[in-house]
């Protein structure tokens, strides 16, 4: 049976620590830009890379292929499944890139819509489901998508707790997190030393870890166990986190959607509880007349 770019994938991040340092450059390249494995030559490839040509070859021996063009398969089936972004990634290639804001942060959506498939959501979903407890990690730039994840995901599961980290007492924090628990850390390159601090203790704790990350070999996302896939690409001078706040978004779908009715009714409370306490006020105010 011919491999997926989902096993190869599971492949690199199972073979990455026994990689030569060049071999991990391109590995992470591969994963980072999959579009240009399918459609430059292996010379341009490696310049972009910034490691020889040979660099590529020994990494496919290395993963069990026999040649380059048998490694260079899964990432051809996957375009043929993409969707259109991939051909306007191609023109950008050729030295034509979008020019809109707006279309730049559209395609960077269609290119994490292209690495996640539903199949994950659901199985990140069930592993929140099954925990004892959940807890949720993003640091720095990231702790704006993993505060929003944790509030709105508390709103009809209120044992979701936000690891923050503040005032030094993340280590504190973490003494709670048990076997059975599932963690889930969103971070993005240059990675932050507290999101591999979380992902290592967690798993020595046995619990479940699930990153949402710009990479699948990200140092945090080694431990994981389920792994979901942001593009950061965008005109702005900082990486973008478009499509990490999209991830959160649907992963908080896709419980709502699985937790039915209970989930519903847990969720009509919390509303209810935030009105009673005052916490929003009137859209508009009091009338004049």
């Amino acid at each position: 049976m011919a491999d997926t770019f989902a096993s190869l994938v599971d492949r690199i991040r199972a073979r990455f620590v026994d990689l030569s340092p060049q071999q991990r450059v391109a590995a992470a390249f591969v994963l980072k830009r999959p579009e240009e494995v399918a459609i430059v030559s292996m010379r341009t490839l490696a310049a972009n890379a910034g490691v020889q040509p040979v660099t590529f070859v020994r990494l496919a021996r290395t993963l069990g292929f026999e040649a380059w063009e048998d490694f260079k398969e899964p990432f051809i089936e996957r375009m043929r499944a993409a969707p259109a972004f991939y051909s306007d990634r191609a023109r950008k290639l050729t030295g034509t890139p979008p020019a809109e804001l707006h279309l730049s942060h559209i395609k960077t959506l269609e290119a994490t819509q292209a690495l996640n498939d539903a199949a994950v959501f659901n199985a990140a979903a069930e592993a929140f489901e099954q925990a004892k407890r959940v807890f949720v990690a993003g640091f720095r730039a990231c702790f704006g998508p993993a505060h929003a994840f944790a509030y709105v995901y508390q709103l009809f599961r209120p044992d979701v707790v936000l690891l923050s980290g503040m005032g030094g007492g993340l280590e504190a924090e973490l003494r709670a997190v048990e076997e059975g628990d599932t963690v889930c850390i969103i971070g993005f390159r240059p990675y932050s030393r507290e999101s591999v601090t979380v992902a290592e203790h967690a798993t020595r704790r046995g619990a479940t870890v699930i990153a949402i990350t710009d990479s699948p070999l990200a140092p945090f996302a080694r431990e994981a166990k389920i792994v979901l896939t942001f593009s950061t690409e965008g005109p702005s001078l900082f990486p973008s986190l478009v499509s990490a706040w999209a991830i959160a978004e649907h992963l908080l779908d896709t419980l709502v959607s699985r937790g039915g009715e209970p989930a519903l009714e847990r969720l009509k409370s919390a509303e209810a509880q935030l009105q009673a306490l005052g916490v929003f006020v009137p859209a508009y105010g009091p009338s004049d007349n």
